[in-house]
């Protein structure tokens, strides 16, 4: 069961990559992206939700001051989406780009 949760939750997340933050498609190229593994306490509980991750990206590519800014339930996710979107990283760039969003679906699909 925890594969086929996280399977579905890396499909949500791709799927999503582009639409949550537009500008980012056309400035910034992801060159490293890691799903986030389920809580397994919340997997074992049966729980599912999201959370969405407001951050940075630095000149050098690397993902800063990410903050979760909406989730349900609250506090269950944040850990997860947190330490995996901090292993990010994008194109180097001139100047950092702020004011990106993530969404990460949390389904365990049965």
């Amino acid at each position: 069961m925890y594969k086929t949760g996280t399977m579905i939750l890396a499909v949500a997340m791709s799927a999503m990559a582009f639409s949550a933050a537009p500008a980012l498609a056309q400035d910034r190229e992801r060159t490293s992206v890691e799903a986030p593994d389920y809580p397994r306490g919340a997997e074992r509980r049966g729980v599912e939700g999201y959370a969405v991750v407001e951050y940075t990206v630095s000149p050098d590519g690397t993902v800063e001051n990410p903050t979760v800014v909406e989730a349900q339930p609250e506090g269950v996710f944040d850990r997860a989406v947190l330490s995996a979107i901090e292993g990010w990283s994008y194109a180097p760039a001139e100047a950092s780009t702020e004011g990106l969003t993530q969404r990460f679906d949390f389904s365990l699909g049965g």
